[in-house]
């Protein structure tokens, strides 16, 4: 709450001395004055990722709230291919792989010395993220004793202006989940590896669809 608060007063200061200078500087030229418009209503969208950024903290904790009592919840940080066009990249950044968060839920009442069936659960909305939104259907299928696993694949919301812009729309988020998978069954015991399954709906329909061929 604090860091909306801060953000917002740095939004009005910066409007306030905008039209502040503007007046004093009458010898401003209008395509000048059109510029400082045009690079201030920039700074005011990027923030709409600043707050996404916010509401994914709180979120995150809400989802040990909402689902703590019947699952054992993480967020691991993992790594998919490298974003599109990286071949011809010409610097190191520019070939890195794409690093994004990935929710891991297991039942609490388990056996761990056995081996349970895998979901892998891809959100839709293309920019959407996996959030408590889904808590009754995550509640069901603890219930039901299925593990799973939900990437916050690239181009996802909550996780900044760069990784939002790195959607490939169809193309290289299917990879991510795709590795997510692959980091369950290869980390995880009691994950039963004849035993996998996809979810989604939307684009996540069409991520599941992609990972089952």
């Amino acid at each position: 709450m604090n860091l909306t608060k801060v953000t917002f007063f740095r939004v009005v200061l910066l409007l306030m001395l905008f039209v502040i200078s503007s007046g004093a500087k009458a010898q401003v030229s209008n395509e000048k004055l059109l510029e400082n418009q045009e690079q201030l209503m920039e700074m005011i969208g990027d923030l709409r990722y600043r707050f996404d950024v916010l509401e994914k903290v709180v979120d995150d904790v809400m989802w040990h709230k909402v689902v703590g009592d019947v699952a054992y919840i993480d967020k691991l940080f993992m790594a998919g291919p490298p974003p599109r066009g990286a071949e011809e990249a010409t610097t190191l950044h520019g070939s890195n792989p794409i690093k994004f968060w990935t929710y891991v839920f297991i039942p609490k009442d388990i056996d761990p010395s056995k081996e349970y069936p895998l979901l892998v659960f891809s959100h839709g909305g293309v920019h959407g993220d996996f959030n408590t939104y889904y808590t009754h259907i995550i509640r069901e299928l603890m219930a039901q004793q299925y593990i799973v696993v939900a990437p916050e694949y690239r181009g996802s919301t909550g996780y900044g202006k760069n990784h939002h812009k790195l959607i490939d729309y169809g193309g290289l988020e299917n990879d991510d989940v795709h590795e997510s998978m692959l980091m369950m069954l290869e980390n995880y015991d009691i994950v039963d590896p004849d035993r996998v399954g996809l979810i989604g709906w939307s684009h996540g329909g069409m991520i599941s669809l992609m990972n089952g061929f």
